[in-house]
């Protein structure tokens, strides 16, 4: 029978299981394989990928796995998730309840642990000993949260044993982690043994959730009837696992009793399996069966427990199972579910996006024909869509649009490359990267897409984006010298964690000619050959290009299955239409829409099909319509925004004498206009106040470009509603410099007092950085006013909540030393104060170069600590205000860097000064309103309040100090980094002094903790 090889982890694929391609392939067809290749090689096989694309490709995926995990890690740990479009971390129970989805979350830090082994098999063996040591110290489960039993096995328990495995691999491997003692497993052990009570039911099937802390004893399990096929199906690699390595049998018995059941409960007929079924009476509630949602990882946990666990029983019901699904599921490429009692009957009309996990499953089986068939179908699929929609019908329509930046397509994709060599599957992998790069990435992360159609982005970035997608999609570009592990050793489970072959304990070897490589021959007396099946590549030697002979009739399978669906090259979508683009608008009447304006402001498109100009236009006008609907329900399921205001002080009275001039500016009133928020640009209600000197766009309607567009820059411009989308008027001023937008309403009277809240729209791409609100016609009447009194009134925008409290004290001093200052108490509101502020900045630019230059001798002069940080804020101070005198357009980061430079060449030949700065108490800098009288100076002269607000602050931080201790180590380069940082931040202190909050809201306060402490 030839030499034999044991068997490597994908797992079979090179070794064998290949046998159904020999049933699939005609004699007849596998002998012209070549000249059929050699007549169309030309027109339908992928050229070979060169090898500097292939490793680009590479590293522009670990690039992608780092901004996804940075984000993660710097925005929103130890919180489960990130939320990559708030930049925050979503904890259980903290955010908008979002059903089942949540049932994944257990503030246990779910994308870390999810993420551990990604770590080693991009080689970061540095950052995944760090993610251990903060598993172990920050990862607790004795939580009062109800869990999906599923989930949080398949990513938690797997996570934590693939890396427990991982990092005893890699010690005895490379000596790293070599503190380590098992602390993952014995983590995992504990979360397991949490899970456990959710087995007790007559039939030992799991109910679908358990209570981390009581287990079921919790009110909201009281109803736990009904659970998956594959919730209770995929346990077993999980606890078979963690039963092998902790010697506690108990978890592979009840994964091993559920796996029994569930086989026992298959329609005898037809060897199908339902959908969903009773725990306590094992009676099936769905008994539709297919290969989707709810059934899937089923069928892969019993061939992966036989590939990992070697018993010969799982691959005999799996067997059975792919037979059945072949005969009645499969319908060519495409898997259709069926009624499992009835399998001739389909039951429903869709496929959904997990079915792209079967080729892939395929391929470990060894019938490579179909896999290949049906992998290309759905890459046709993600195409027209640049992302696989969450479901689409048989003729391909959307049906659900969402897409999570799910894996199982990437999956099947690499799985497919490494069984066929074929660089097609490369080309795909590129098209997946890109699409991720093009319409995913945020500047925080990657964000789901809410719907393929419109490409508007939701929220979420789930933990298997960065355990699954980013790895998968690395190793499709991976070399085997690139990889720090030997994957041949491991098998991958359904979240993409590794398991070890080496906890088989059977013998499992099969048959195939070994390479002229290898030399080593293995015997093994127990080897089967009537389960054995022999390697593709030794029955097609050097015909790694049959994979585009299976393809070829496929070409466009999905195109031509429903021709009067037939993909348009699209002139015009929703998310870019422009109501006073001439161009766009013609387009809409070749649709055969019309829009008209309604008179509460709004419009109203029609589509008319015998209106349009030819068929192919009047169907791009239904698909334009739909998108529009799509948008509008977006847009309706916003979150409801709070109001807005507009805040400024009235003018001072024209004319005034020099003795009045004091008594007028005192007397000045605060005025707060009710204003409606913007669905897009930056938000208000996180404590956001912008100000700025007020102008008026020209033309007023600002559609295009502004005859004024030199007098915005940096100003607050006030524009009118009409003739374009708000969110292009935005970004037409954001384009030319403007810090914000008010839009006034073009109805005549109208006002807040009789109108309701006004929420300005987007179109689904908020690429808007700048604050809008909104003002009803009359209310805006108020604002013109004082502009016509004070064409350098300044304003505020901010939340309601904010701009609506602007009384507050004012104490003017003047001096007579070339300038005058304001000096707002911390005792008001930050809206008035930071209007009055902005509106004093009157120094000369000569006074003002004269203040730089007095800050720079004493930076340079200074010595001690204390005068060295006095002299850096003065810098930054005066370098700010100097820029206002100035106009300049330069920026915080800029005068940042001046100073970081400064501050490095002076500490660079005194060490000691450098670490004497940090331990300086910094809240004694930062209190000062004008930065040059010592903190306990400006305790003495505050009001009590203040006082005992710098007490109170004082004790907050120390209780912080002993959190912080490893965060800062005893070498001068960690010194060095952290007072960079420090230092970075000076450059809004300023701004903070003035604010009542600043001891509690100072953006220095996250690095206090490091600075206040004893040397």
């Amino acid at each position: 029978m030839g030499s034999i090889i044991r068997r490597t982890p994908f797992n079979i694929f090179i070794v064998c299981l290949f046998t159904s391609l020999v049933h699939s392939l005609e004699k007849s067809e596998t002998e012209n394989i070549s000249d059929t290749l050699e007549k169309n090689e030309s027109d339908t096989f992928t050229k070979t990928m060169s090898t500097s694309t292939k490793k680009y490709l590479k590293e522009e995926a670990k690039e992608m796995f780092y901004h996804a995990y940075n984000s993660y890690m710097f925005n929103a740990f130890p919180a489960d998730e990130l939320m990559p479009l708030s930049c925050k971390g979503r904890w259980r129970e903290t955010e908008i309840p979002r059903g089942d989805i949540d049932e994944a979350l257990g503030n246990f830090s779910l994308t870390l642990v999810d993420a551990l082994d990604t770590l080693v098999i991009i080689g970061d063996l540095e950052e995944f000993e760090r993610a251990v040591k903060l598993i172990i110290k920050e990862v607790t489960f004795d939580h009062d949260i109800v869990v999906s039993l599923f989930e949080t096995n398949i990513r938690m328990v797997g996570g934590l044993i693939s890396g427990h495995i991982l990092a005893e691999h890699i010690n005895q491997l490379y000596g790293a982690v070599s503190w380590y003692r098992g602390e993952l497993l014995s983590m995992a052990q504990d979360l397991a043994t949490r899970l456990l009570p959710a087995f007790n039911t007559s039939t030992g099937i799991p109910h679908p959730k358990v209570n981390l802390k009581y287990g079921m004893k919790s009110p909201k399990l009281q109803n736990s009837r009904d659970t998956c096929t594959a919730c209770a199906g995929t346990i077993i690699l999980e606890f078979a696992s963690l039963s092998r390595l902790t010697g506690e049998s108990i978890f592979e018995e009840k994964a091993r009793q559920a796996m029994d059941y569930l086989w026992s409960q298959r329609h005898r007929g037809s060897d199908l399996m339902g959908t969903v079924l009773n725990v306590h009476s094992g009676d099936w509630v769905r008994r539709d069966s297919g290969v989707g949602a709810g059934i899937d990882s089923y069928y892969e946990y019993l061939l992966k427990a036989y590939v990992l666990l070697g018993d010969d029983e799982y691959l005999g019901r799996f067997n059975k199972h792919y037979s059945a699904v072949m005969k009645y599921v499969s319908q060519g490429p495409m898997m259709l579910d069926v009624h499992m009692h009835r399998p001739h009957t389909t039951s429903r009309n869709f496929m959904d996006a997990l079915h792209a996990f079967w080729p892939g499953l395929q391929v470990l089986k060894g019938d490579i024909k179909p896999a290949i068939e049906t992998h290309e179908m759905l890459y046709q699929v993600m195409q027209r869509h640049n992302f696989l929609p969450e479901a689409f019908t048989t003729d391909f329509q959307v049906h659900w649009g969402q897409h999570p930046l799910r894996p199982e397509f990437v999956e099947s994709t690499y799985l497919l490359y490494e069984a066929t060599s074929d660089p097609y599957y490369l080309n795909v992998g590129k098209q997946i990267l890109k699409s991720l790069q093009n319409h995913a990435w945020v500047p925080c992360g990657y964000a789901a897409v809410k719907d393929v159609r419109t490409g508007v982005l939701e929220d979420r970035m789930d933990s298997f984006v960065l355990s699954e997608t980013f790895k998968y999609l690395y190793l499709l570009f991976a070399e085997p010298e690139d990889l720090v592990i030997n994957l041949n050793e491991f098998i991958f489970t359904t979240e993409a964690h590794l398991l070890p072959l080496s906890l088989a304990r059977l013998s499992n070897l099969t048959t195939v000619p070994l390479s002229e490589s290898m030399t080593e021959t293995l015997d093994d007396d127990d080897v089967e050959y009537a389960r054995s099946c022999p390697n593709v590549h030794f029955l097609f030697p050097g015909r790694k290009k049959f994979a585009e002979t299976i393809r070829k009739p496929l070409k466009n399978f999905v195109n031509n299955i429903c021709p009067s669906r037939k993909t348009i090259k699209r002139k015009l979508r929703a998310s870019e239409f422009q109501a006073g683009n001439a161009g766009h608008m013609s387009i809409l009447k070749d649709m055969g829409i019309t829009l008209m304006a309604l008179p509460d402001g709004r419009v109203q498109l029609l589509h008319t099909t015998s209106s349009s100009k030819s068929s192919d236009d009047a169907e791009e006008g239904l698909l334009f319509m739909q998108e529009m609907i799509e948008l509008s329900k977006l847009q309706q399921d916003q979150p409801e925004n709070p109001p807005r205001s507009v805040s400024f002080l009235t003018p001072m009275k024209k004319n005034a004498s020099s003795d009045d001039e004091q008594k007028s500016f005192e007397e000045r009133k605060s005025v707060t206009l009710l204003a409606g928020p913007a669905q897009f640009g930056k938000d208000l209600s996180k404590d956001i106040v912008v100000t700025g000197t007020v102008v008026k766009a020209s033309p007023i309607k600002a559609c295009g470009k502004l005859e004024n567009g030199e007098e915005v820059k940096g100003k607050i411009v006030i524009l009118e509603r009409g003739e374009c989308m708000f969110i292009e008027k935005a970004r037409n001023i954001e384009a030319l410099g403007a810090v914000g937008g008010i839009v006034v309403d073009n109805t005549p009277l109208s006002s807040s007092s009789t109108s309701p809240m006004f929420a300005m729209s987007g179109d689904g791409n908020d690429n808007v950085s700048i604050p809008m609100v909104f003002l009803y016609s009359v209310d805006a009447l108020t604002l013109f006013e004082a502009l016509e009194d004070d064409p350098e009134l300044i304003v505020a925008l901010a939340d309601y909540s904010e701009g609506k409290l602007v009384e507050s004290t004012i104490e003017t001093t003047k001096e007579q030393d070339k300038q005058s200052d304001v000096v707002i108490q911390a005792t008001g509101p930050r809206v008035k104060s930071t209007i009055l502020k902005h509106q004093t900045t009157t120094d000369s630019i000569e006074e003002m170069k004269i203040s730089m230059k007095s800050a720079f001798r004493s930076l340079e002069e200074a010595e001690t600590p204390e005068e060295v940080l006095k002299a850096a804020l003065a810098f930054v101070t005066a370098a700010q205000r100097q820029n206002t005198a100035e106009g300049s357009a330069k920026r915080s980061s800029e005068i940042i860097s001046e100073l970081q430079i400064l501050l490095l060449k002076k500490t660079a030949s005194n060490p000691g000064l450098l670490k004497s700065l940090l331990s300086v108490h910094l809240i004694d800098f930062v209190l000062p309103t004008a930065g040059t009288q010592s903190g306990s100076d400006a305790a003495k002269k505050s009001p009590d309040g203040v006082k005992e607000n710098v007490d109170l602050f004082s004790q907050v931080l120390k209780e912080k100090i002993s959190k912080l201790k490893d965060q800062l180590n005893s070498d001068q380069n960690s010194f060095q980094q952290v007072f960079q940082k420090i230092i970075n931040e000076l450059a809004y202190s300023r701004d903070n002094n003035n604010n009542k909050d600043n001891n509690k809201d100072s953006p220095l306060k996250s690095y206090f903790d490091i600075f206040y402490k004893e040397k």
